[in-house]
């Protein structure tokens, strides 16, 4: 017996030799070693992962033993080696207990069992009306891509027809050229109007399409595209050296269209020159914007936009949300929001009216 196995057992070494393994056993052990565990020994000449409890000094060991008789010169021998499993079994006991009372409880609780059968009925109820509401929301979508077409069609007449007029007669007195203007603007930009109200009601189950953007030429092309670079009027500054964001290209590029377009629309005649400036750069910004006092830092590609148009007197989020102001710039910045959401990123907008306008868009490095 080593000298662990004598400690557990109070017994000193001289005490151990010549007494027989079950003079330590449990009374239950004893008996399940003299009807099972020797006979078991004489039979297989070796035993597996047998549980016995031996009697400690303070209280009950229990232990898993591993048991082999060999033949050696000097006669017939069994060597015995095990693990104390005490935690063990107080653990199965303890799981033991907790399942028999969990099922105790089950059967024996009616009202429980009544509020399960309740709960997925009310399941059930709920995956209904989602689906009813799901299937609205698609007829929704369609009836308004009906109604956006139908009124874009008399729209485009219009604009065609004051051009073809203005076009093909030079002597109209001046108040009717300039009415004409008027309207053929007015529709242009209701047109405008319709077709980023539309795209801002797609945006919202459209998936993106991610890849490499390099910035400075997405901005770059979009100036070309309206027909801003040679306009004498404006002065637009923006990155020179490449930058490059991960994100959706269409979705990016038409976000630029709507703020050049607005500080074009908005442009303060007051100044000389409508004066516009983008600048990005990498940044690591708090992640947690409307939670405080907690703190996450993440890399953002961050854009800040300003110019020194009329400007607005409200907030980004007012702005968007007053339907007293909804029109072309409050769709666009709307639309422009939710891309940058739709990005997992963050638009902010600060303006003093009169003075121009200043957003900051922030994009994660790495878009989801």
């Amino acid at each position: 017996m080593n000298k662990e196995m004598r400690m557990k057992l109070n017994v000193e070494k001289d005490q151990a030799i010549g007494q027989s393994l079950e003079h330590y056993l449990t009374v239950g052990s004893k008996i399940f070693y003299q009807t099972h565990l020797n006979p078991l020994i004489k039979m297989q000449n070796s035993v597996r992962e047998i549980y016995l409890v031996f009697q400690g000094k303070n209280a009950q060991i229990p232990v898993l033993l591993n048991f082999e008789r060999i033949q050696t010169s000097k006669g017939e021998e069994i060597h015995c080696g095990g693990m104390e499993i005490s935690k063990r079994n107080k653990y199965e006991k303890e799981l033991l207990i907790a399942k028999q009372a969990a099922e105790k409880a089950l059967e024996e609780n009616a009202e429980l069992i009544k509020a399960k059968n309740e709960l997925v009925h009310h399941q059930k109820t709920l995956e209904a009306k989602y689906r009813e509401v799901k299937s609205l929301k698609v007829q929704q979508q369609e009836v308004f891509k009906l109604i956006a077409h139908d009124l874009q069609e008399p729209l485009r007449k219009s604009i065609f027809m004051t051009s073809y007029i203005l076009s093909k007669h030079n002597d109209l007195p001046n108040d009717i050229v300039e009415s004409l203007s008027k309207i053929g603007s007015y529709n242009a930009d209701m047109s405008e109007m319709l077709q980023t109200l539309l795209r801002f009601k797609e945006l919202e189950d459209k998936a993106l399409v991610i890849k490499d953007i390099e910035l400075t030429q997405l901005i770059r092309d979009t100036i070309i595209e309206l027909q801003m670079h040679n306009n004498q009027d404006i002065e637009i500054t923006y990155p020179l050296k490449p930058i490059n964001l991960q994100g959706d290209e269409t979705l990016i590029k038409r976000l630029f269209k709507v703020l050049l377009r607005n500080s074009q629309k908005d442009q303060n005649h007051e100044n000389d020159k409508l004066i516009i400036e983008i600048l990005a750069n990498e940044s690591i910004q708090n992640s947690y914007v409307e939670i405080s006092d907690k703190y996450h830092y993440d890399k953002y590609i961050k854009i800040t936009y300003c110019d020194n148009g009329y400007g607005f007197n409200n907030s980004l989020k007012k702005i968007i949300n007053k339907t007293d102001l909804f029109n072309k710039v409050n769709i666009g910045l709307a639309y422009c929001k939710q891309i940058i959401e739709k990005h997992s990123g963050i638009m902010e907008a600060k303006s003093v009216e009169g003075k121009g306008v200043y957003y900051k868009i922030l994009i994660p490095f790495k878009s989801t």
